[in-house]
């Protein structure tokens, strides 16, 4: 029991130790009473003649990166609108301060939130409420949550802010980088058993989508999105594996409603193609993504594996797929690793045969921009090291060649997705949690 007591402990939600306080109670007032819970719904229920618990904890990263490649921004994320730029040692692309809050009212009830400070969409520094749920654990086999939480898809934690959980400098940009539909308001319901040594535990999660992308000088944010799925987690003491499932839903926001309607008048001149065409947009999308992934610690080893495969419905229709592996070695305070991603989005070719003539050459344009708006084909091989300078923090030393056939990730100096590319990025970290 120990070890997967140890084990779970190794897996919670941010992997952040809580750190006792009065202060929590103001403080919670005026974050909604929401608070982080460092995940202590261990599957060994608490006493529930407890008085109410109050603890605040938080974490950061103060991050820099460089490379050199003239007209390219690298993001780490594509809800980034502004990126690590040629020439210039950029801060503001990793760097974050998130605060996090946890109250356990009772042995069935507590209360989490999360406030995270960083480079937005807009390029300002919002404190934007990332977490923020009311628990209930009625017993040590579920629990049921309702609030702001995230989509459950990472395998060293539930967030892909904080940089102390993960060995790497980020989480696989090439691959996380481009789920950012991954929060939601709504609701989630887990169950779990242990067995032996290992931990079996199931979720079922859904609600109202939340996020934002960048690419080709626009945000495009999800008015009216719904966002439901499952995970499967199995813990053990050297393995670990998860397989996750969503799907996003987005309604009321007809994008393409200009093309569709240019189609249609396109069809009236004797060109029924662009008339069947114009009967395949339709106002809503849909997002959907499965991902696997495997981890395994033995001594001073340590590998992981995941893969991810992802839909989009948005016309023409678009399909991909992405893959990230890391092999590290503890030596004491040190981590060297090595670090593989890759991913490729293709669209779902949409035949338009028009005739020749200057009245066309717009649509025939707009036809490749559709085909050609997210298309993405690029990988990463990288080389670095954690040191673990204290109990608390870590300085990480990275460097990672990018090479891309083309880009929705990387934009160019205009904010417009790249052509082909090859860069080397170097990126240095201090990540900490208190």
């Amino acid at each position: 029991m120990d070890k997967i007591i140890k084990n779970i402990k190794n897996k919670n939600e941010f992997r952040i130790p809580c750190v006792k306080t009065r202060l929590l109670a103001a403080l919670g007032t005026s974050i909604l009473g929401a608070s982080l819970s460092c995940f202590a719904a261990e599957p060994v229920v608490a006493d529930r003649a407890l008085p109410p618990v109050w603890s605040v904890s938080g974490f950061g990263t103060l991050g820099v990166a460089y490379h050199d490649e003239d007209d390219t921004l690298f993001r780490r994320s594509v809800d980034q609108r502004g990126g690590a730029r040629s020439g210039h040692l950029e801060t503001r692309v990793d760097s974050l301060l998130g605060l996090q809050l946890n109250g356990q009212i009772d042995g069935n009830w507590s209360v989490m939130g999360q406030i995270v400070s960083r480079q937005d969409i807009d390029r300002k520094w919002t404190p934007q409420l990332t977490w923020g749920f009311v628990k209930y654990a009625p017993n040590d086999w579920s629990e049921f949550r309702v609030g702001r939480m995230a989509v459950d898809i990472y395998l060293d934690g539930d967030s892909r802010h904080v940089g102390y959980s993960y060995t790497t400098v980020r989480p696989y940009a090439d691959v996380y980088g481009r789920l950012t539909y991954d929060t939601f308001d709504g609701g989630d319901a887990v169950f779990q058993r242990i067995a032996g040594d290992n931990l079996l535990r199931f979720k079922l999660f859904g609600g109202r989508t939340r996020g934002s992308v960048f690419l080709n000088g626009e945000e495009h944010a999800v008015p009216l999105g719904r966002t439901f799925g499952a995970t499967l987690d199995w813990m053990g003491p050297e393995w670990s594996l998860k397989l996750s499932w969503g799907s996003m839903v987005a309604t009321r926001r007809d994008i393409q409603a200009p093309l569709r309607d240019v189609l249609r008048q396109v069809a009236t001149l004797g060109i029924p193609q662009a008339g069947e065409r114009a009967d395949e947009i339709v106002g809503s999308y849909r997002v959907s993504y499965f991902g696997a992934g495997v981890g395994w610690e033995r001594g001073p080893f340590a590998l992981q594996v995941m893969g991810t495969d992802m839909s989009m419905t948005v016309y023409p229709g678009f399909d991909g797929w992405g893959v990230g592996a890391t092999a590290a070695y503890r030596m004491g305070v040190w981590k060297p690793y090595a670090t593989y991603s890759r991913s490729i989005i293709d669209p779902r070719e949409r035949a338009l045969t028009l005739p020749a003539g200057a009245m066309f050459e717009p649509l025939r344009g707009a036809w490749s921009l559709i085909h050609e708006y997210t298309r993405h084909d690029q990988y990463t091989v990288g080389a670095g090291v954690r040191y673990d300078f204290a109990d608390n923090a870590a300085f990480k030393l990275q460097v990672d060649r990018i090479e891309a056939k083309r880009s929705s990730s990387l934009l160019d100096d205009r904010g417009f997705r790249t052509g082909p590319r090859g860069m080397t990025l170097f990126s240095a970290t201090i990540d900490f949690v208190f």
